[in-house]
Parts: C-alpha cells; structure tokens; sequence
C-alpha cells in the first residue's frame, strides 16, 4: 500500500489557527475527511479519490500530495 509512503516533501496546511503536518496519503485522507472545512468544490473530491486511488496502489503516492495541494488552493487555505 502506497499510503504509507512517506512524500518527499511534507505539506503544511493551516486551517484555521491549526498547523497540519501532512507527510503521507493516509494523513491527507484523514485531515480531508475530517478537517476540512470546504467539501464542496471539486478538487475536494478530486483529492479524497487522489487519495483512494494511492491507497490502493493505481497511482503513486506523490498524486495524492499534489491533490491536496490542489484543493487547498481551491479552498484559499494556506499551505507550505
């Protein structure tokens, strides 16, 4: 399972006054699922099946880090 794998370079996503440290796919399913704050736009989506899709091996766990990314943008939430 790719979601273990830890991404080359962690992604800092701040919600609120929270600081998230996401360094794997199975980090950034969790902060999606249960942290963020804008699950309508599609990049949320696109992000949750990023996730899915590096869990069970069809793609690489660095497309997940790039999904979140992705929907942070979207969300106007900062990240680094």
């Amino acid at each position: 399972m790719n979601n273990e794998v830890l991404w080359n370079s962690p992604v800092t996503v701040m919600i609120g006054s929270a600081k998230y440290i996401v360094k794997n796919t199975s980090e950034a399913a969790w902060l999606l699922a249960d942290k963020w704050p804008d699950v309508a736009g599609k990049p949320f989506v696109r992000a949750l099946k990023a996730c899915a899709a590096a869990t069970d091996g069809r793609r690489p766990a660095s497309y997940s880090r790039l999904a979140l990314i992705a929907a942070a943008r979207d969300a106007n939430i900062p990240t680094s």
